[in-house]
This record gives C-alpha cells, sequence and structure tokens, in this order.
C-alpha cells in the first residue's frame, strides 16, 4: 500500500523499477472469453442510468479494499468495458505493483461509448450519452463498444491491482485544488486516500468470479452516480474468490467480504428482471 502511495502522488517515485507497459490491442466482445458474452447481458444491470444518486452507506459499502485486491496465484488480467453514463471522455489506466516494481499502462483512452454501437441490444442501457471519435484518434483513443476488451498479461502472485481513471484526458483533464492547495489534475484512484479531492470516487460488486468496478469522475464525487465509467475484471477464479471469501462457485455476494448487503436498493428490482442470481448482490 506504501509503494501504491508513493507512486501515485508523486507520479515519479524513488521506488527502483517503474515499467511502463506496452499498448494494448483492444478486442472485440465476439473475440471474449464464452464465459464473458453469456453474461454480458447480466452485467447491464451495474451500469443503470446517469444521476443515479446513491447513498452515503451504498457507497461507503462499496469501498474497495486495495490491501485485499491481491493475486494470491499466478493469472493473467483481463479487463472488459460494460458502458457509462459521462459527460466528460475519460482513460482509465492500471497500476501493478509487486515489491519495488511498479507497471503501468493505458487501457482505454477514451471510455466513451461508440455512437456506432447503437444496434447492440439493449445499448442504451449500458450507454447513455454515446460519441464519435475525436478527430485524428485511433484506438485506444477512440469509443468504445460495449464488451470490448483487453489482456493487461499474465501477474504473479503478490501482485497489487490499482486502477486510476484520468478525467476527461482526451480533451485535456479536470482540474482542482488539493489538500496542500496546489491545483492538480482530477485522476482518480480506487483508493480514496490516493485521490487528490479526498473523495471515494469508485464503487466495487462481484459477480460470477467477474469484480465490477463503477466510477464516479466528477470533482468531488458530483452526482454520486458511480457509473460514469463502469467495467469488469476478470483475474482469475481463484484469486476473485480469495479476495472475496466466496464460500461456493455459484455464491454471489458483495466485493471484498462485504456479504449479506443488498444491491443497490433502488435497482433491485430491475437486477432481478435480467438475471437469476444465487443470492442478492
Amino acid at each position: 500500500m506504501t509503494a501504491l502511495l508513493a507512486t501515485f502522488a508523486v507520479g515519479t517515485s524513488a521506488l527502483s523499477a517503474i515499467a511502463p507497459a506496452s499498448a494494448y490491442e483492444i478486442k472485440s466482445r465476439e473475440q471474449a472469453p464464452d464465459r464473458f458474452k453469456n453474461i454480458l447481458q447480466d452485467l447491464r444491470a451495474f451500469v443503470g442510468q446517469e444521476g443515479q444518486y446513491l447513498s452515503p452507506e451504498t457507497i461507503n459499502a462499496r469501498r474497495v479494499d486495495l490491501s485485499k485486491l491481491e493475486f494470491k496465484f499466478d493469472h493473467d488480467v483481463k479487463v472488459f468495458f460494460l458502458g457509462e453514463t459521462a459527460s466528460y471522455r475519460n482513460r482509465l489506466d492500471f497500476q501493478a505493483t509487486k515489491g519495488s516494481t511498479v507497471t503501468t499502462g493505458k487501457i482505454f483512452g477514451d471510455t466513451s461509448c461508440n455512437v456506432g454501437d447503437a444496434s447492440f441490444t439493449n445499448f442504451s442501457q449500458y450507454c447513455s450519452a454515446p460519441d464519435g471519435a475525436l478527430e485524428n484518434t485511433v484506438a485506444p483513443n477512440k469509443p468504445l463498444n460495449v464488451g470490448d476488451w483487453v489482456s493487461l498479461g499474465s501477474f504473479s502472485a503478490g501482485t497489487k491491482l490499482d486502477f486510476l481513471l484520468h478525467a476527461d484526458d482526451i480533451n485535456g483533464g479536470i482540474t482542482g485544488t488539493d489538500a496542500n492547495g496546489q491545483t492538480v489534475k482530477g485522476i482518480w484512484s480506487l483508493n480514496q486516500a490516493l485521490n487528490p479531492d479526498g473523495v471515494q470516487h469508485a464503487i466495487s460488486y462481484y459477480y460470477k468470479d467477474y469484480i465490477i468496478i463503477g466510477f464516479e469522475d466528477l470533482w468531488g464525487g458530483g452526482n454520486k452516480d458511480y457509473n460514469d465509467t463502469v467495467f469488469a475484471i476478470h483475474f482469475g477464479d481463484d484469486n476473485a474468490r480469495h479476495v472475496t471469501s466466496v464460500p461456493e462457485p455459484t455464491a454471489t455476494i458483495a466485493l471484498f467480504g462485504i456479504a449479506g448487503l443488498g444491491f443497490l436498493s433502488t435497482r433491485r428490482r430491475r437486477i432481478n428482471q435480467v438475471t437469476k442470481v444465487d443470492s442478492e448482490l
């Protein structure tokens, strides 16, 4: 955790090795593993609608504990774009830390939904305000189709993951004042302690061995809907079950041991209509 704090806070730390990753090939949902394609329509329930306010209790209960987002077993990582409701055109990065080595990389340069994907079934439930590509942009800085994904490669046991949302990065980013009175860009970590505005910007869920992350992109938490960029992570069933303490493969509980909590109360009916869940999230 200390290494993550140091690296994110200063951008260039005294850590012995920082290894930027190569550009990643963005693959289509048609190229995704069958298990993901089979649940993709279920996952629209985690995106929801623009301006869906979440209570402070719900937000706090879905807080990501980075100390537990750690590989217990060697495995590859796949990241799947699900949708967004943002007016900003955000960028999603990852950071993997093991010991003194920090690997970083840009996953998606523009997490806008592609307006050209509108024929996808239930598209509007994943994407409330799709966009066209900005002039002279190419992948990974173009809007995404629902289910687009990348493989980040393999990581060894003991590696810790973080994901960073650069708010409106493709348009130059947003800025605000941090706790030290400095004007800095809005770059949001899963870890609230690393965010320059001191606000929690991500919430998390667990569903069928996938971890789903939803970001709020506005400085200070904005409208607190936490669906401005939503994506799913798969880093191995055993790893996912370890960090969530799932007793059986079919169990469905909230991420990182928050068992017994209901899913967003305002959306529970919608999820039950969309999916058959073994136990409530």
